[in-house]
Formats: C-alpha cells, sequence, structure tokens
C-alpha cells in the first residue's frame, strides 16, 4: 500500500513536470517570453531603417541582420525586455540605443551615421558664392526662446540658455548639452526633430536630444575655431579661419 501511494505521488509529480514543460514549449511556440520583471510577454519587434548597404544590426552583442541595398527597412523580433543595439557600418562611428521593448508592440529606430572622416569641398574665393556664403556664417544668430528654431516637422524647438542647447518636444523642455566651452551656432541635425549640431572650441559636432542610457554624440568635423550655417539637410557650410567649406552631414 506504501508503495503505492508513493508510486503514485511520483507520478504526480512526473505528470505536474510535463504539463509544465508542455504549458512552456506551447507559450514559446506562440511567442510568449519572460519580462524583464518575470512576468510573461508577448515577443515585440524592433523596425530600423538603414541608409547604407554592407551595414550590421547587433542585439545584445549578436549579429540579427546586415543590409544588401540602400534605405533598406529590417524587422527583428525580440523578447519583451531591455535589449542593447548597435548599428555598425565601416568607415562611420557605430551607434548604440538601449531599448526595452514592449509586449506584442514594435519599437522603430532610426540611426544617425556619421563619418569618421569628413567629407566636402573647399570653397574658395573665385567661386561666385563665396562672398554670400561667408557673410551668411559671419552674420549668424544664435536661437532664444522668444526665436527659436522649428524642426522641419514642427514637434521639436531648439534655442540656447547659458551657453545650454534646450530643447521643448510636445510639452517637455530639457538641457540637451551644456559644454564648458562657447558654442557658437546650433542647428537641427540634416531634416531630423532628434538630433542637433553644434560647434564649440575646435570641432562640429552632432548630438540626440534625448538622454535616456544611451545620446549619442559625434564629431562631424574637427579644425580650429570652426563656425557653420545649415542650408540644406544633406551639408553645412563651414567657416574655419579663413578657410570655407561645404561638409557633407
Amino acid at each position: 500500500m506504501v508503495h503505492l501511494e508513493k508510486r503514485t505521488r511520483l507520478w504526480i509529480w512526473v505528470g505536474t513536470g510535463i504539463l509544465i514543460i508542455l504549458v512552456f514549449i506551447i507559450g514559446y511556440n506562440r511567442d510568449y517570453r519572460f519580462r524583464n520583471n518575470f512576468t510573461i510577454g508577448k515577443v515585440g519587434t524592433l523596425t530600423v531603417t538603414l541608409p547604407l548597404p554592407d551595414t550590421f544590426v547587433y542585439v545584445d552583442e549578436t549579429e540579427k541582420a546586415k543590409t544588401t541595398k540602400e534605405n533598406e527597412t529590417v524587422v527583428i523580433k525580440l523578447s519583451p525586455r531591455t535589449h542593447s543595439v548597435i548599428t555598425s557600418h565601416i568607415g562611420y562611428y557605430p551607434w548604440t540605443k538601449q531599448i526595452t521593448i514592449p509586449s506584442d508592440e514594435n519599437i522603430i529606430l532610426s540611426p544617425i551615421f556619421v563619418s569618421v572622416n569628413a567629407s566636402g569641398m573647399i570653397i574658395t574665393n573665385n567661386d561666385s558664392d563665396y562672398w554670400k556664403i561667408r557673410d551668411m556664417v559671419e552674420r549668424y544668430k544664435l536661437p532664444t526662446k522668444e526665436s527659436p528654431i522649428t524642426s522641419d516637422d514642427k514637434t521639436t524647438i531648439i534655442w540656447l540658455y547659458d551657453n545650454a542647447i534646450m530643447a521643448t518636444v510636445g510639452s517637455t523642455t530639457t538641457t540637451v548639452i551644456q559644454p564648458d566651452t562657447i558654442i557658437r551656432n546650433i542647428a537641427f541635425y540634416k531634416d531630423r526633430s532628434d538630433a542637433v549640431i553644434f560647434s564649440t572650441y575646435t570641432a562640429i559636432y552632432v548630438i540626440e536630444i534625448a538622454k535616456g542610457d544611451s545620446q549619442n554624440f559625434f564629431p562631424i568635423y574637427k579644425g580650429t575655431s570652426p563656425s557653420f550655417i545649415k542650408v540644406d539637410p544633406n551639408f553645412i557650410y563651414v567657416k574655419d579661419g579663413a578657410n570655407l567649406m561645404q561638409v557633407v552631414i
């Protein structure tokens, strides 16, 4: 009788174990995963549009995708928890971002691609637009709270206050950066509303507005004491000492 009871309990434990395993298998096949707090959530997706072919996407240090054409959109299924994302292309600074995938939802990322080596061309005083461009750079005035710069999509404004770049998105105002060296110029990066170009000391930089866990920050141009003006989404005019240049961004 005792032996029978032991066997019965054993079969109950075995049956319970098999049932738990089956539940996990069924849940996994239906895209359910553990979240950061060990609750259950459904797999979400990460969508990234990448302008350059041969760009690698790494998630949690594992290669997940490689683009084969320009402006390719990559969709990656990810568990509903925190992940580290890196995009990498030869000749460009790697872009990183910490993200948390919500259960059964999609996160869209737009990485910034900045070349390690600045490219462009020198504008000489033989160019018909030389003096016009030089005059625009020299007459540049920093935006103020009363007269800010508005992004193309009208969602964000930026201005300078006490040598700090300020940004308002919706009803939220944040300090993007406040360096020790004097800021000479600011503008939105390309036609985006989530990143800012600024010049200070010996360089021109791009920095993301949102701080979070990974606020990307890259040099665009390094020189002596550059100032710039942006009149096109794809390049800036830079005056650095006696030199006037068009620099690709």
